[in-house]
């Protein structure tokens, strides 16, 4: 009896044992299985830190340029006003100097004045260099709108439609940017010749 109550205990003890052994494996592949859950959220949230960071530097970066092309404009724009006023000057010196005569600039006591107005043009011009002023070329050009503004329509036979042929006020640009449009004078086909085009059209069509 006692032998197979030894028995019994042993073989029950082991059965525990065993019990106890597998418990502790799931345990260990549970915890394991946690392990590898809280691996994969840690990467996640690195990827995700990783990718905030990037779009950090790279809205900083967007930040920098507009900041420089921002300081960049008011450099070289911020004159603009002073610009209108300074070409409004050279505009006064050209006619002071148009005024003048071919009979009065032979005289002694004038010429005087007129190398005068002629140092203080060109120094005007210079100026205009320096700080990015530059004259709208016109005359024979097209008409561009963007830079040129039409004051009247002049008949010519020798030139295109549309061809600039007169300039009533010089125009300026500041950089790029248009400071003051040249006020000029457009050329047009003659009544007569326009007439019989129209004719020539009429002629056409009825055919």
């Amino acid at each position: 009896m006692e032998e197979e109550k030894e028995h019994k205990d042993q073989t029950q003890s082991e059965e525990e044992i065993l019990d106890n052994t597998e418990a502790a494996e799931s345990e260990v592949e549970e915890k394991s299985e946690t392990a590898e859950e809280i691996i994969q959220k840690l990467n996640e949230e690195i990827e995700g830190l990783k990718d905030q960071r990037l779009r950090a530097v790279a809205e900083l970066e967007n930040f920098r340029k507009r900041a420089e092309k921002e300081q960049s404009d008011a450099l070289k724009y911020g004159i603009a006003n002073f610009a209108k006023e300074i070409i409004n000057i050279g505009d006064n010196i050209e006619r002071a100097k148009s005024s003048i005569s071919d009979d009065v600039k032979s005289n002694n006591s004038i010429k005087s004045v007129v190398e005068g107005l002629d140092l203080i043009a060109q120094s005007t011009l210079s100026t205009f260099e320096k700080i990015g002023i530059k004259k709208i070329e016109s005359l024979n050009e097209k008409f561009d709108h963007n830079l040129h503004q039409a004051m009247l329509e002049i008949e010519k036979n020798d030139c295109e439609p549309g061809t600039i042929v007169q300039e009533l006020i010089p125009g300026y640009t500041l950089h790029d940017r248009l400071l003051r449009p040249a006020m000029v004078g457009v050329s047009k086909k003659p009544q007569e010749n326009q007439g019989e085009k129209d004719t020539k059209e009429e002629e056409q069509s009825e055919k």
